[in-house]
């Protein structure tokens, strides 16, 4: 367009009338009109290729990315999809389930045998703590006794009733006590006959050894202890006077007393 308006501008200067000026003004359009379908064709030939290299590369690009995404995701998948994957165990063989169903079928019977031993040791305790308590509230309460003369009279007269033998009264045995030994259980004859045998009057009814021995009662051998003494005197007067009453009333109970 240059050169045309360059050559235009050497063309010879010719005046118009005013009645040529639209067909010059025509002429000038029309030369323009051609010299732009010539140039636009041109420049859109050169322009095309890198409008679509351009856009075939960013096509490749997106592709290339997307691609790459498909395979991080894929082995992100696969990655959880072999980590979730349940770990398949083995079903136990027909025989080996038997025989553990078999055991754990022992042990529970070997349980309950064990828990029904238990329960019936534990039944069998009761019952016997049950009873001995029954035994213990039917049985009347250990009497005690005063340690003095009336004390132990009372504890010698029960001791021969629970023996089965006789009971002398309160009065004979404490007639027998007071005037052998005026009450005293430690007191000893070192100078009567007996004594210069060897074998002294001791005690409570002041009896001699060999004649306690012989009519103690089973677990009351001590001489010097009252009780024991006052049981064997009365067994003595059981058997040489057929009683201690016997005894002491001939004495008029102390009145005139004399050995027995």
């Amino acid at each position: 367009m240059r050169r045309i308006k360059h050559n235009l501008g050497r063309l010879p200067q010719v005046r118009m009338g005013h009645h040529r000026m639209p067909d010059a003004v025509l002429g000038l359009g029309l030369a323009g009109a051609i010299a732009v379908g010539t140039l636009l064709p041109v420049s859109q030939a050169f322009a095309s290729p890198s409008s679509h290299r351009a856009d075939a590369a960013a096509v490749t690009t997106a592709d290339a990315a997307a691609a790459q995404d498909a395979n991080r995701d894929g082995g992100q998948s696969a990655s959880r999809s072999e980590t979730r994957e349940p770990v398949q165990q083995q079903s136990p063989a027909p025989a080996d389930q038997a025989a553990a169903d078999q055991a754990a079928a022992d042990q529970a019977a070997a349980e309950k045998a064990a828990a029904d031993q238990a329960a019936a040791e534990k039944a069998a305790a009761d019952q016997a703590a049950a009873q001995q308590a029954a035994e213990q509230a039917a049985a009347p309460a250990k009497k005690t006794y005063a340690n003095n003369l009336d004390g132990w009279i009372e504890e010698a007269r029960d001791v021969l009733a629970a023996n089965g033998k006789h009971v002398p009264s309160a009065k004979a045995m404490r007639a027998a006590a007071i005037a052998e030994s005026s009450g005293n259980p430690t007191a000893q004859n070192n100078w009567d006959s007996n004594a210069k045998k060897g074998t002294p009057s001791i005690g409570l009814t002041q009896m001699i050894q060999p004649t306690f021995k012989a009519y103690a009662l089973p677990g009351h051998n001590d001489i010097r202890n009252p009780v024991d003494n006052l049981v064997a005197s009365s067994q003595y007067c059981d058997a040489r006077y057929g009683n201690m009453d016997n005894m002491a009333a001939a004495r008029g109970y102390g009145s005139h007393w004399r050995g027995y």
